[in-house]
């Protein structure tokens, strides 16, 4: 059968949709399926390439809505799984003279009410309700990541019984096997000190923020921050590295606080594995990816009891969760696990076996289980 995969962004591009799409049309294409990409042209990217062994098709954002159903008429798939907000009302209007198509939005997290703090943007009032509008469009059928993404949903008035929550996958198998030393070695940190790692977007969703306020009384631990400082233009998300790195300054911690970037694909287990605590104090979580790969490397996660979080993390069983935005808690459940070992250990034993349901396979099954209902 013949799939389309519509996003707004795509590989290259790091994000967690845009590797969810690609995995999802990947294993579609490996299951015997023809699945295809289609998405806005990045820089430095060609209008039509082949990542791995999937066709993407790059269109510009000028007219983005017209270009897509050329497009689609063109593939003429069997189904359209679309991930896009910019595409949303073409894709809708389409679905409706053409019913025999189905469309499945896939929806990853809801940000009505927290746009602005989640983004950085200042006015977000605009987006907020050009995303309230295209939430209730209709379509076929509804995927989420999560209970909570679907319960927001329901709130929002879209039908229960088409919406079909499909958790992400995780590479388990990745993590877990390397050198704890490897982030010792490569910036001198001391072995007596423990290392809290972090990777997400350097942007006030993801809180990196949070945990610098929080880490900067903890002369016993190191922080690693992984990931991309984002460009607005490509992603609509506000990069803040060089307020991060005006509160680093501000409270002294140059010493141990490490900016690593963004990093190579083959490095992530690596660092996963060299952290001792992993800290996501994220406002608005979808899923959490990332949690969920720390947890897969064994590695006791501290975060906000917010949103889905806790969906993944249990509190007191393999991570402590903190009051959102709340600093002071989130410094006091960080000291817990650096100087409680037996809790610690107690934690770590059951992180990897909590993220066991999580892997790839299970979420593909899932996944095309719900295609069946509806092709």
């Amino acid at each position: 059968m013949k799939f389309a995969h519509i996003s707004d962004v795509a590989l290259p591009h790091i994000g967690g949709v845009e590797y969810v799409v690609h995995r999802y049309s990947t294993m579609q294409r490996n299951d015997g399926h023809k699945s295809y990409v289609i998405t806005t042209k990045l820089p430095n990217t060609k209008n039509f390439e082949y990542v791995d062994s999937v066709p993407y098709y790059r269109l510009s954002k000028v007219g983005m809505g017209t270009s897509i159903i050329r497009k689609i008429k063109k593939i003429n798939p069997d189904l359209i799984h679309t991930h896009s907000y910019i595409a949303a009302p073409v894709l809708s209007y389409f679905h409706k003279i053409n019913p025999n198509i189905p469309i499945l939005r896939h929806i990853h997290d809801v940000y009505i009410g927290k746009y602005e703090e989640y983004s950085g943007w200042e006015d977000s009032k605009m987006y907020e309700r050009f995303e309230g509008f295209i939430i209730k469009l209709p379509y076929t059928a509804y995927i989420t990541p999560s209970k909570y993404t679907k319960d927001k949903l329901i709130e929002l008035g879209l039908p229960k019984e088409r919406i079909h929550v499909v958790h992400p996958g995780v590479d388990i198998e990745k993590f877990g096997n390397s050198n704890r030393n490897y982030l010792r070695e490569k910036y001198n940190i001391p072995k007596d000190k423990k290392i809290i790692g972090f990777v997400g977007r350097l942007s006030t969703g993801k809180g990196p923020q949070y945990l610098i306020e929080a880490a900067k009384d903890l002369k016993e631990a190191y922080i690693v921050l992984v990931g991309p400082n984002p460009n607005p233009k490509t992603s609509g998300i506000l990069g803040i590295e060089s307020m991060l790195r005006s509160l680093v300054k501000k409270y002294r911690m140059e010493d141990r606080v490490i900016f690593a970037g963004k990093i190579r694909d083959e490095e992530v287990p690596l660092y996963y594995d060299s952290f001792d605590i992993f800290c996501l104090p994220s406002i608005s979580e979808g899923f959490g990816m990332s949690i969920a790969e720390a947890l897969a490397a064994g590695k006791p996660v501290v975060s906000f009891n917010i949103t889905a979080i806790p969906e993944i993390v249990k509190d007191g069983y393999n991570g402590l969760l903190a009051m959102p935005k709340d600093v002071d808690d989130l410094k006091e459940k960080l000291e817990m696990l650096i100087n409680d070992e037996r809790l610690y250990e107690r934690l770590k034993k059951n992180t990897r076996s909590s993220v066991e349901k999580y892997t790839w396979e299970n979420s593909y099954k899932k996944l095309m289980n719900v295609y069946s209902i509806y092709l």
